[in-house]
């Protein structure tokens, strides 16, 4: 089994992943840690993971509370039928790896495996929390499956909007678990598409190691068009509840990217 690697050469991160497993109760107990058979690629990894389990009755509230409210949303979608097993669970096992300048993703890989580890044994549903991704246990990623940033990190796109200038939140979860910032635009929903597109490309070399540039750093989106990402200067991050910093996307004047879809088009034409 092969450690996941950054790119060369490896950046220094401070990276927080967890995870939160849900079981109708007690695990079985005859199943062996297998690194090969659970994909982690070296044994030190799982001494690194932080690993609790906690049954419903030492506090009813909090345990509720991770299938309650915003999250409850969010499993109805990504659950689909098997938001029974959600419900039924009396018992949860959170998983964090939190390592310091890892030399490699082997940190994530070790996560998954203690999860898929954790199903082979009864467990029904994991939560990836910071990606605020609920998955069914039977869908969890192979142990041998390859690195896929999109797998790890969730675009959402807030379809509410409050602003004057009917401006969207667009932004990524899960890049927590890289040690790198969020990353944040504001557009229009006739935006979204491109947006997206560019966000996700971004998401996807930073959570592979890549670092971006400050103050600011270029996007170049065609060839007379650079989108600059900078510090997060109005509490985005804060406003979204993302539990991470965050960078945001503006366009070449400065600007969050509302229109910016259609001055492309029209600048292109």
């Amino acid at each position: 089994m092969t450690a996941w690697p950054w790119r060369d050469p490896a950046p220094t991160r401070q990276p927080h992943a967890m995870l939160v497993v849900f079981a109708d109760g007690p695990l079985a107990d005859d199943v062996p840690m297998s690194l090969a058979r659970f994909g982690v690629p070296r044994a030190e990894l799982i001494g690194e993971l932080d690993v609790r389990t906690i049954p419903r009755g030492v506090d009813p509230a909090w345990f509720d509370g991770w299938r309650a409210g915003s999250l409850r949303a969010i499993a109805t979608t990504d659950l689909g039928d098997a938001l029974p097993a959600l419900d039924r669970a009396a018992e949860l096992h959170v998983v964090i790896a939190q390592p310091s300048a890892p030399a490699d993703l082997g940190y994530l890989q070790a996560l998954w495996g203690v999860a898929r580890w954790m199903v082979a044994r009864g467990a029904s549903i994991v939560l990836d929390v910071h990606a605020h991704r609920f998955l069914r246990g039977d869908a969890l990623p192979a142990a041998d499956a390859p690195f896929d940033a999109d797998r790890e990190v969730r675009l959402v796109f807030e379809t509410d909007s409050t602003r004057t200038d009917r401006a969207h939140a667009l932004h990524t979860r899960g890049l927590r678990k890289f040690g790198a910032p969020e990353l944040v635009a504001l557009c229009g929903q006739a935006d979204a598409p491109l947006v997206s597109s560019v966000v996700s490309q971004v998401a996807a070399a930073v959570a592979g190691g890549a670092e971006l540039a400050r103050p600011r750093h270029g996007v170049d989106v065609s060839t007379t068009e650079t989108w600059w990402i900078v510090d997060d200067r109005d509490g985005l991050a804060e406003l979204l509840q993302l539990n991470n910093a965050a960078r945001v996307m503006l366009d070449g004047r400065g600007q969050h990217l509302v229109g910016a879809a259609a001055r492309l088009r029209d600048g292109a034409s």
